[in-house]
């Protein structure tokens, strides 16, 4: 198992009077840092989901541990960007802040698919939706900087990326398609969403240098995406993190850490792995800029009829 610096008290200070946004928030590493955050007393924490009865248990745990924050679940599938304009559009109507935007929801390894508007399974519920929900809430981000000092947005990517189609990084001609490759095709279609989420991420630390964004790796952990995976496929995790796995408890740490480390102390755009240690792990596609914009771009274009 691998050993992590970090303490709660002294790496994330009380965060009174924040509102926290975290997407996939009812169950995972989302629901375990709602429940890690709201012990350091902000004033609201919106997770989102598909599925009640999950929030509402991650809502009841909260409340059993005695924390005075206000958990408010906002159902939202990210296989449907019109359930994901209106997620946004709930907590633009209802809050005149935001200080953390933790893009925590996404899938891992699942067979071919698309979403309903036609994207890639993995492309569209990690990255697409992602992406929308960003640019709805970067105008409150904003205000929030302005307001406040501070904000933050938190994107979730992973090491697995190095797995990303070869030779292209992002196949954007196939992001409609479900992507059938073969062999490691799951796997590759995987990696190229968490891709999306560095390249993404960084590119946000560029063109809003005034929103502090920082990347993060949760690592290899127990959590249901791994033990939803076939033997093969837990084997390969198993087997291609060999003394990186961590403790079932500690999966979240990294992104609560992002939520909390001194803005000072902090790299814009950097990539973290647990905890807060800046990544040796870049790979090509990592740091090509023009990649970077052509995803910012296409982006940009498939949002377009969900940003009027």
């Amino acid at each position: 198992m691998a050993k992590l610096d970090f303490d709660l008290n002294r790496d994330v200070p009380v965060l009174t009077g924040k509102v926290i946004l975290i997407t996939g928030g009812t169950n995972g590493l989302g629901a375990a840092a709602a429940t890690m955050l709201a012990s350091r007393n902000p004033a609201k924490i919106y997770i989102t989901g598909r599925n009640e009865s999950s929030a509402q248990r991650v809502i009841d745990n909260i409340k059993s541990s005695g924390s005075s924050t206000e958990i408010v679940w906002i159902r939202c599938d990210h296989t449907d960007l019109a359930t994901v304009k209106e997620a946004a559009e709930t907590i633009l109507a209802k809050e005149s802040r935001l200080d953390v935007l933790m893009t925590n929801a996404g899938i891992m390894a699942l067979p071919p698919g698309l979403t309903k508007d036609g994207y890639e399974l993995h492309f569209g519920i990690n990255h697409v939706a992602h992406a929308l929900i960003i640019q709805k809430l970067l105008g409150l981000l904003q205000k929030t900087v302005k307001e406040h000092g501070e904000a933050r947005i938190i994107p979730i990517s992973s090491l697995a990326l190095v797995l990303a189609p070869r030779g292209h990084g992002i196949v954007f001609d196939d992001l409609k398609t479900t992507q059938a490759y073969w062999l490691l095709g799951r796997w590759q279609r995987y990696a190229q969403s968490k891709l999306a989420n560095l390249l993404y991420g960084r590119e946000l630390a560029r063109r809003y240098p005034e929103i502090l964004t920082l990347i993060v790796d949760p690592g290899p952990s127990n959590t249901g995406l791994v033990s939803s995976l076939s033997l093969l496929d837990k084997m390969i995790v198993y087997l291609g993190n060999i003394n990186k796995f961590l403790e079932d408890d500690q999966g979240h740490w990294n992104q609560v850490w992002a939520v909390g480390v001194p803005k000072d102390k902090a790299k814009q755009g950097e990539f973290y792995e647990p905890v807060g240690i800046p990544t040796q792990s870049y790979t090509h596609w990592c740091l090509d800029q023009k990649l970077a914009e052509k995803l910012w771009d296409w982006t940009e274009e498939q949002l377009k009829p969900w940003l009027t």
